[in-house]
């Protein structure tokens, strides 16, 4: 399914299609015909995707052609106890930003019942901490409405889009389908540096605040993701721009100076 999946996103995201050919390209999707009414464009919303009509009664991604000052962006960061294969979702953090300015933010601890030391000695987080925290569950399903048809933003975006949407399926929830970017891909392309990590850049730009905390690191990476905006050519207009710039543009990276040779 992922592959046609793939293959749905990208013909909508760069060209429109009639009613007929939306619904029968989606209808090879598969599974997603089990969690929503493929003909209702509210519930495919609800999974993250923002089907649009346009003026000529076409249908494509409303990310096509919305200009990047007006789309919703939501910079996330997680805290987890492992990988996605043998940890869990211990805290979420995210930042909703528009046309450059903060909306709002989103800051949860997620319950469980240990929390590795190694992971307590890299976040300052432990089981104490999440005692009172509510469960798994419903900080997903607090977070899915937060996040809503934003553009799903994060410092290697991967890892926390992939985590979130598995804790989500096995929660027996939809995986996401949220347009998203990845902040060490934009960076790579609109900042000069040695390294691309989440402290280096933070030095680069001279930000200053808590690392390895969920609501911390994604303050951090909104920072990064607005100076990168800032950077952007001219010529990137919409957020489908932006998102092939992100994966396809060249990248810039920052000339060493080689040593001088000491004379012997």
């Amino acid at each position: 399914m992922k592959q046609k999946l793939e293959n749905f996103l990208n013909i909508i995201a760069h060209s429109s299609l009639t009613w007929q050919e939306l619904i029968s390209k989606a209808e090879h999707i598969g599974e997603i015909s089990d969690f929503i009414n493929i003909r209702d464009l509210c519930e495919w919303q609800g999974l993250g995707l923002e089907i649009a009509k346009d003026s000529s009664g076409r249908y494509e991604l409303a990310t096509r052609k919305r200009a990047i000052s007006e789309q919703i962006f939501c910079v996330v960061d997680i805290e987890t106890t492992g990988s996605i294969k043998s940890g869990q979702i211990i805290e979420v953090g995210a930042v909703r930003i528009q046309n450059g300015k903060i909306l709002d933010t989103f800051e949860s601890f997620a319950f469980a019942a240990s929390v590795p030391d190694e992971i307590t000695e890299l976040t300052g987080i432990t089981s104490t901490d999440l005692v009172d925290a509510p469960p798994l569950a419903t900080v997903m399903e607090r977070f899915k409405i937060y996040l809503n048809s934003a553009v799903f933003v994060a410092h290697n975006v991967n890892f926390d889009f992939t985590f979130i949407s598995q804790t989500l399926t096995n929660l027996g929830y939809p995986e996401l389908l949220n347009r998203k970017i990845c902040t060490i891909d934009l960076a790579r392309r609109t900042i000069p540096s040695h390294r691309y990590g989440l402290e280096t850049l933070k030095q680069i730009l001279g930000v200053q605040n808590t690392h390895h905390r969920a609501l911390s690191d994604a303050i951090a990476a909104t920072q990064i993701f607005t100076h990168c905006l800032n950077a952007l050519p001219f010529s990137i207009q919409s957020v489908e721009d932006l998102i092939d710039f992100s994966k396809k543009a060249p990248m810039i990276r920052q000339k060493i100076k080689e040593p001088h040779l000491l004379v012997q």
